[in-house]
């Protein structure tokens, strides 16, 4: 199994488990009202209550035009309420309106049924699970500004097959 593990590399690894993931989840939301990315962002507004913009970006490891993107349709669908920060003034508060906490409720058996059968068939700790994950995504948060501020470019061989 280790060879195949370092066959695969974090990359590919990583993108395999998504597919995964959007499977198992997709047979559990067949009739939850809400699709599993949207039950993503609506849980977490629903476990943070109200939270900026950017922090709830942050949280799911979106950019912010996605987040906006997300927080209009649901404002538009009357599933998200918008206020003044009060620490500051300048920025705003997002928070699920009472039919949007309904909604992101009503998903937590589908939720509940695919969490349930991941841990009963996970063979480690979820701990230390968790542990290597939020590693790795404190790697790619950095990687990510570090490219964006111009510390490294793509590789000349790259940038001549992929312009």
């Amino acid at each position: 199994m280790a060879g195949r593990l370092q066959w695969r590399g974090p990359f590919l690894l990583t993108y395999a488990l998504d597919q995964q993931l959007a499977e198992l989840l997709a047979t559990t939301f067949g009739d939850a009202p809400l699709t599993p990315g949207e039950f993503a962002v609506y849980s977490v507004l629903h476990g943070s209550g109200p939270t900026t913009p950017s922090e709830l970006a942050a949280d799911l490891g979106l950019g912010r035009s996605t987040m906006s993107n997300w927080l209009r349709r649901m404002e538009a669908r009357g599933h998200l309420r918008r206020r003044r920060n009060p620490a500051d003034g300048r920025s705003q508060l997002v928070q699920l309106t009472a039919q949007g906490a309904r909604l992101t409720e009503q998903c937590f058996p589908a939720f509940s049924t695919a969490i349930e059968t991941f841990r009963e068939a996970l063979e480690i700790d979820e701990q230390a699970l968790l542990e290597v994950l939020e590693a790795m995504s404190a790697a790619l948060a950095v990687a990510v500004e570090k490219l964006r501020d111009g510390g490294q470019r793509r590789p000349a061989s790259l940038s001549a097959r992929y312009p």
